[in-house]
């Protein structure tokens, strides 16, 4: 059931989405409990200290429409409800109906770039790394993997590690969003509550990170889905660079990994859409630190009832994050990973009560639970003919795009 925190009249300083005015980055006095969410075009945010509707539970529509009637309820006449689904989408969601909030357009890169130069505060201090597993169990897991590609029993597995960072200081969020924002401009930046057991007025913790994937946007009856798969680090020296780009467009390997993502999300699909516009094949995106695979898929509903986030499970979990088939990659994956994912490579975003929203993945990111601990995720896709030694390098490589923002 809803769970109401804070102690605020209801008001909303919101407006549509399309051609918002942009302004600075809403990220100040950020605090524990608060919601920040930011597309390519749109930035939301709210503070947790003027009040909130929140639900812990398994999502499903009862529990959604329960939250929204307890906003109707409360006189928000345009309420925005942001989650985080986990992995393993028979476990709890954390859900907020903040009482308030506010969108805006988002800033150019250059007024990112001038807010991070005038910012004098020192970064925290990483003072301790604590791999799970280490490397070479990491290493073990996708050697396993191999052997059930030989086997026959699969085609791909995600495996994913964790990195457990200690600091000298808790982190600065609104430095530390900054930077993940510079690095992932045309991806989906979050901090988001996590809340305690059975909704309680506090949060336990908050999900936080810079995601390049998006799942599921809905306006009104038309779907954009943009998955991701097959990627490979970027290098500093600029011919080095094409070189690698241009390497990864052409890999076998890799596009045999991105077509099982396509396929299976377009199989689902028409289960969803009269009509789908899907590109003949890949193109190449790059983050930071990273090129990708990308395919940019479009469609109309056929029952404009379904939401983005009824969608967004449907779909849920793609090879992208978890293999094909997806049942065998699942059970696998519980079986080779010493940890619980959790929120990591779950969902990410807002809706409103039409349906009309945007899931991203939640990927590039940390869970942070303890004042000056966090815990860092990455995963990689594994199918016959991968290296051991790579998907290694691969996983160091992700989590490097949340480190340095960090520390």
């Amino acid at each position: 059931m809803p769970t109401e925190s804070g102690a605020s009249e209801p008001h909303n300083t919101a407006t549509t989405e399309p051609s918002l005015p942009a302004r600075g980055w809403m990220l100040d006095d950020f605090a524990r409990g608060d919601v920040f969410f930011a597309s390519p075009a749109t930035q939301w945010r709210s503070k947790a200290s003027l009040g909130a509707l929140s639900a812990i539970e398994p999502v499903s529509v009862s529990v959604i429409q329960s939250l929204f009637d307890e906003a109707r309820q409360r006189g928000l006449t345009d309420p925005v409800m942001f989650g985080l689904v986990p992995f393993d989408t028979s476990k709890p969601a954390s859900l907020t109906i903040p009482l308030s909030y506010e969108c805006a357009g988002v800033p150019d890169n250059d007024t990112v770039m001038r807010s991070l130069d005038s910012d004098h505060t020192a970064k925290p201090q990483i003072v301790g790394r604590t791999p799970v597993p280490p490397p070479e169990i990491y290493g073990d897991m996708v050697r396993k993997a191999l052997t059930l590609f030989a086997e026959g029993d699969l085609k791909k597995v995600v495996l994913s590690r964790a990195m457990d960072i200690d600091l000298d200081q808790p982190p600065n969020y609104p430095q530390l969003l900054q930077d993940l924002l510079r690095r992932n401009a045309h991806g989906y930046t979050f901090a988001l509550p996590i809340w305690g057991d059975g909704g309680t007025s506090l949060a336990s913790g908050v999900m936080v990170g810079a995601s390049p994937e998006l799942l599921v946007r809905r306006e009104g009856d038309r779907i954009f889905i943009n998955p991701l798969a097959g990627s490979i680090g970027r290098n500093s020296n600029p011919d080095t660079d094409a070189a690698l780009k241009a390497g990864l467009a052409r890999s076998e390997k890799d596009l045999r990994e991105h077509a099982y993502v396509v396929n299976d999300i377009v199989r689902i699909l028409h289960e969803y859409c009269d009509e789908l516009d899907v590109p003949p094949g890949p193109s190449v995106i790059g983050t930071d630190t990273l090129w990708h695979l990308s395919t940019f898929i479009t469609g109309q509903l056929r029952d404009p009832a379904v939401t983005a986030l009824q969608l967004s499970c449907a779909l849920h979990p793609t090879p992208a994050i978890c293999g094909q088939p997806t049942g065998k990659a699942f059970e696998h994956i519980r079986q080779l990973e010493p940890f619980d994912r959790e929120y990591f490579a779950g969902l990410v975003g807002w809706q409103r009560a039409n349906g009309d929203g945007e899931w991203a993945l939640t990927l590039r990111c940390a869970m942070h639970t303890e004042p000056t601990r966090l815990r860092v995720y990455a995963g990689a896709g594994t199918v016959a003919g991968s290296d051991p030694d790579s998907e290694i390098a691969e996983t160091a490589t992700k989590m490097e795009t949340f480190i340095r923002a960090l520390g």
